[in-house]
């Protein structure tokens, strides 16, 4: 691997163990619940990351109780399965260094340990952060974003954060018109913001092969959404853009119909 690819695979995590308390609560629109939480330990977030995201750590529902993970004698973290069904990965919506305060955006369904607890959760309230971690950080390569809803709060984070004179395109599907947000104006930033239709399960796909991207040099795609259409749009790009590498398409499954995180692979 090149000294250039060594930098685009960051993979870097922090890890802190540290309790983020319920500062605000918020719906933002028909999918999400906004909230705000201090943390009681130091976090940095690398201003050169894309779509950061956080281990974040809910109470036991019996008991109530944070039970942290520990670490063995290799000083690398231990997770058993009865932790793991309490961990859930969730993207970094804001994060505000000088108050080490984060936002985070909670998508709204009626089953689901995090969604669930977002929609009872008041001032005051208590969870774990394990820590904070990234897979990929900015370079020189024009930016594609992907996802469907669960993807849009890493998406705007990251455009938001965009390096001057850096490109990016972004292809985002949502629920509903009102989850529809206002980025501010950047000429380097192109949004393609799509509205879930039923009767047009594959307007995402679509949108991205049908852009002209061919102009921008070097692409390199990043995407969360749902693991099939994850699958469908991983199969859909690299077919299209075969003259890129492997380490330039970054698509992961965010959730998959039916199943809790932990049920399935990320990345297939």
């Amino acid at each position: 691997m090149d000294e250039k690819n060594n930098k685009i695979k960051v993979n870097k995590k922090a890890i802190v163990n540290a309790l983020l308390t319920v500062l605000n609560v918020e719906k933002i629109s028909p999918s999400f619940i906004r909230v705000q939480f201090s943390c009681n330990k130091q976090v940095d977030i690398n201003p050169l990351w894309i779509c950061p995201y956080l281990k974040l750590l809910f109470p036991d529902p019996l008991t109530g109780k944070i039970d942290f993970p520990k670490f063995d004698d290799n000083n690398k973290i231990v997770v058993d399965d009865k932790l793991r069904r309490l961990i859930r990965s969730y993207s970094v919506r804001e994060f505000e260094c000088a108050n080490n305060e984060f936002f985070v955006d909670f998508a709204i369904h009626q089953t689901g340990l995090a969604s669930v607890w977002s929609q009872k959760a008041k001032i005051g309230d208590q969870i774990g952060l394990i820590g904070a971690a990234s897979k990929l950080q900015f370079t020189d390569d024009c930016l594609v974003l992907m996802g469907d809803v669960s993807a849009m709060p890493a998406i705007c984070y990251t455009l938001e954060h965009l390096p001057k004179k850096h490109k990016a395109f972004a292809f985002i599907e949502v629920n509903h018109k009102n989850d529809i947000v206002s980025l501010s104006d950047n000429k380097n930033i192109e949004v393609c913001w799509l509205v879930q239709n039923p009767d047009n399960p594959h307007q995402l796909i679509n949108a991205v092969i049908n852009a002209n991207l061919s102009r921008q040099g070097k692409l390199l795609f990043w995407g969360g959404m749902e693991r099939s259409l994850a699958q469908a749009l991983r199969h859909a790009v690299k077919d299209k853009y075969i003259h890129l590498p492997p380490d330039a398409f970054h698509i992961t499954s965010y959730w998959r119909e039916g199943f809790a995180e932990g049920e399935f692979k990320h990345r297939e």
